[in-house]
């Protein structure tokens, strides 16, 4: 998986033409929609929202479409140190490349790397992510349309390079459908548990004949 961002204009870069109802075009939708809920962030406030906003619609749009969740922890970390924290490489190496000799660095390639460093920091120490593992967040992440006040309705946790068994809530989600997959696991966890309680001992073996 690269680590590209996807963009408005990463997304048209790709040559062919944008077919309505395509995957291209769902991506540029959502790309759109991404830039225009950040530049109408107002505000302290406004301007953490729209960085959620954007964290978690860049990790949803990074996840390859035809996984319907992350299979496992390891895997988690990967996904995060290979597509989402290297995002901005490629843009960053542009940058670097057309600035000439002498020259200070713009203000966007001073804010990209603030933001590169900041966000390997809170991976090393603790980031809070969306619930890949979970198929009902995941699908729920990608039918969002990047409305801040939904925010509470996914479930987050905290993931972390340096402990890489974490895996900490921080929040459950308020939708129902979460509430609906937890009862669904713990039924299955149940009756695992039942099944494995039911199954009856081995006989012991019985002991060699004894020879007189």
């Amino acid at each position: 998986m690269g680590g590209k961002k996807l963009t408005t204009k990463t997304v048209k870069r790709k040559g062919a033409p944008t077919h309505p109802g395509s995957r291209r075009a769902a991506q540029l939708e959502r790309c759109h929609l991404r830039e225009t809920r950040l530049a109408q962030g107002k505000g302290v406030a406004g301007r953490k929202r729209g960085a959620k906003v954007d964290k978690l619609l860049s990790i949803i749009l990074l996840l390859p479409s035809e996984w319907s969740c992350i299979p496992d922890l390891p895997a988690f970390h990967s996904f995060l140190q290979s597509s989402f924290l290297p995002r901005h490489a490629a843009e960053l190496s542009e940058i670097e490349s057309q600035r000439r000799a002498g020259r200070p660095p713009s203000a966007r390639e001073v804010a990209l790397r603030a933001q590169a460093e900041k966000e390997q920091q809170d991976y090393e120490t603790g980031m809070e992510v969306p619930d890949l593992l979970s198929e009902v967040n995941v699908r729920l992440l990608r039918e969002w349309e990047g409305d801040e006040r939904q925010l509470s309705l996914f479930r987050m946790r905290r993931i972390s390079g340096k402990f890489q068994q974490q895996y900490d809530m921080v929040q459950k989600g308020q939708h129902k459908e979460l509430e609906l997959e937890d009862a669904r696991n713990a039924a299955g966890a149940s009756s695992s548990s039942s099944k494995t309680a039911a199954t009856p001992a081995a006989a012991p073996a019985a002991p060699d004949a004894m020879v007189l």
